[in-house]
């Protein structure tokens, strides 16, 4: 099946293109380069890697806003964001959308347990599935260009370094409080380099966690920005329960279709 890039002029894309862009930037981040301002880097990245590694399950809202550029339109969806590194399984779900001012309360999911990754949609009333890991493939999930969607930590630094030059840019006035901006931009020779001009990520200085993501496309004709604004350490290895990551009981009717 086509899990490739989304469709211009839509809000609408790939389920594991649109996890790709939300969590992309939280594994990029365990880079080091010698770029300028590298000791700097170097020593915010070693805090975000050594935070990663002890992370075991997280819990946090999260706002995923789209700015497309050809069609001048923006679209924000909020909802709640669930991972567990033991499998590592994982769970989006988004219950409010924002568009021109209009507020819709429909839900939509996304979740991978494991071997499925799976889309859920309460306007269609469907679910799409999608055989990732079957019986017998060997997939490298923390693998950054060769997994079919990126997990968020975990990552080798010689890997990320490999499709990725960090640097350290000056705090702006519309930054999140208390953050470092981190600026990755994607080597030439990088397979990332066709999706993505531009990466930046704020990091935050206590949580040592990036709070928000800004993606740009290449072309950089769309802009993504995926925010965590309840990220802190109350959201970090509670124990999550594996109910918590079990498909969404209100899908249970829905129409199943596989690609």
């Amino acid at each position: 099946p086509s899990m490739n890039r989304l469709q211009r002029g839509s809000f609408e894309e790939p389920a594991n293109m649109a996890f790709r862009r939300l969590m992309l930037p939280l594994i990029a981040i365990s880079v080091i380069t010698c770029a300028a301002g590298a000791d700097d880097v170097e020593a915010i990245l070693d805090r975000v890697e050594t935070r990663g590694a002890n992370v075991n399950d997280l819990q946090c809202k999260v706002a995923y806003t789209v700015e497309d550029h050809i069609s001048d339109d923006t679209v924000t969806r909020k909802g709640n964001l669930l991972y567990k590194e033991k499998r590592p399984v994982f769970r989006i779900t988004f219950t409010k959308t924002i568009q021109e001012g209009i507020v819709k309360r429909k839900k939509s999911w996304y979740w991978f347990d494991g071997r499925w990754f799976y889309e859920a949609k309460e306007t269609a009333k469907t679910v799409i599935k999608r055989d990732v890991a079957p019986p017998g493939t060997v997939i490298d999930l923390f693998s950054i260009d060769k997994a079919p969607f990126p997990i968020p930590f975990g990552q080798k630094k010689a890997e990320i370094l490999e499709h990725f030059n960090v640097t350290l840019t000056p705090p702006a006035g519309d930054d999140p409080k208390n953050t470092d901006h981190l600026i990755c931009i994607p080597k030439p020779d990088s397979k990332l380099a066709k999706d993505y001009s531009k990466l930046e990520f704020f990091v935050s200085r206590s949580l040592n966690l990036p709070v928000k993501i800004v993606m740009t496309a290449n072309p950089a004709d769309r802009i993504t920005t995926a925010e965590f604004p309840n990220l802190t350490s109350a959201s970090l290895n509670a124990d999550l329960p594996d109910a918590l990551f079990q498909q969404p009981k209100e899908t249970k009717r829905y129409t199943v279709a596989e690609e």
